[in-house]
């Protein structure tokens, strides 16, 4: 079955380590489920067990480092390395956590296509002759290879083209599986750039309202932000023996007939006129904020705050997401 759901690109950057991962079982942990005593799960795997508990961006850059769960007053349950153990200049980000899961996600699904050989599915994989490490990697059954980068933050649209021309200049297929929260996805052909939704377990394309309907943002003459998505579950999804994702039949009417090289054409313009355009001054960290109506504005017009009930959603969803590892 197809959903419309809204894009809801966030304002916020995780800073805390509410995520870690074990290594004992092989899963990703949320700090806002630990307790301590009575033999609880974090006395068995986390400082005062195996220390099997490391922290999640350490272990994507190939370290074990345990961390420490801390209940400090006036924050929310996190993790932290211990004393002395944290790399200089680490960036920890709450979404680590939710990129490990789509990994599995992708290479669970990747296994059980017909034409890719399920053997060849790895994750962070040095594609040969690239010098690009994809998320996922795969191979199709007449040798062609196949990478799958799963982005769960913004990413500089330069950054995009040299990765993206890298795969291509490298005979390898890439596929972008963008989360419906990141702001400003980058976007390519409909089944090229696409929404990975973790939290329902699908698939979906970009779309944008064309004359009270809708459909991709490069279907009609003028290219138009993407609003929202067209979802349909994972499993209904399949990749073909090209190496091209294959949606579900009802999701035809979103992509509009607009030939390929008309898309490529209208893409390449855009991209041109953004080279073009002056790079932004450096911003401080967005914080959740929350536009307030005009009645509640002190002096008329709109307002913005950091709002408390935004920040609780933000945990809240990360938890809600990796329930299901539990």
């Amino acid at each position: 079955m197809i959903e419309i759901r809204p894009l809801y690109p966030r304002t916020w950057e995780p800073s805390e380590p509410l995520v870690a991962y074990n290594n004992a079982d092989s899963t990703v942990v949320a700090a806002a489920e630990m307790t301590r005593g009575n033999n609880s799960y974090y006395d068995r795997y986390g400082y005062q067990g195996s220390q099997d508990i490391v922290c999640a961006d350490c272990k994507q850059d190939g370290r074990d480092v345990p961390v420490i769960l801390v209940d400090a007053k006036g924050k929310r349950l996190h993790f932290r390395h211990k004393q002395g153990e944290a790399p200089d200049g680490l960036g920890r980000h709450g979404e680590t956590a939710e990129h490990l899961r789509g990994k599995q996600l992708i290479m669970d699904w990747a296994r059980n296509q017909h034409h890719i050989l399920p053997w060849s599915v790895e994750e962070e994989f040095w594609v040969t002759g690239t010098r690009l490490r994809s998320d996922v990697k795969a191979e199709l059954a007449d040798g062609r290879h196949l990478a799958f980068e799963i982005q769960r933050k913004p990413l500089d649209w330069k950054d995009w083209d040299r990765r993206h021309g890298g795969y291509q200049n490298g005979g390898v297929h890439d596929v972008w599986l963008w989360s419906p929260d990141v702001p400003d996805p980058l976007l390519d052909l409909p089944l090229t750039s696409v929404v990975l939704d973790m939290e329902h377990d699908s698939l979906g394309i970009f779309i944008a309202n064309h004359g009270g309907g809708y459909r991709h943002p490069t279907a009609e003459k003028h290219l138009r932000p993407p609003t929202h998505y067209a979802a349909a579950p994972l499993t209904e999804w399949s990749i073909s023996a090209t190496g091209a994702l294959v949606p579900p039949l009802g999701m035809t009417e979103y992509l509009g007939d607009k030939p390929e090289h008309a898309r490529r054409h209208q893409l390449a313009m855009h991209w041109e006129a953004v080279a073009r355009e002056p790079r932004p001054s450096a911003a401080p960290p967005l914080q959740p904020r929350v536009v307030l109506p005009e009645k509640h504005a002190p002096s008329g017009g709109y307002e913005t705050r950091v709002d408390p009930v935004e920040q609780q959603r933000i945990s809240e969803a990360i938890a809600r997401i990796f329930n299901k590892e539990r």
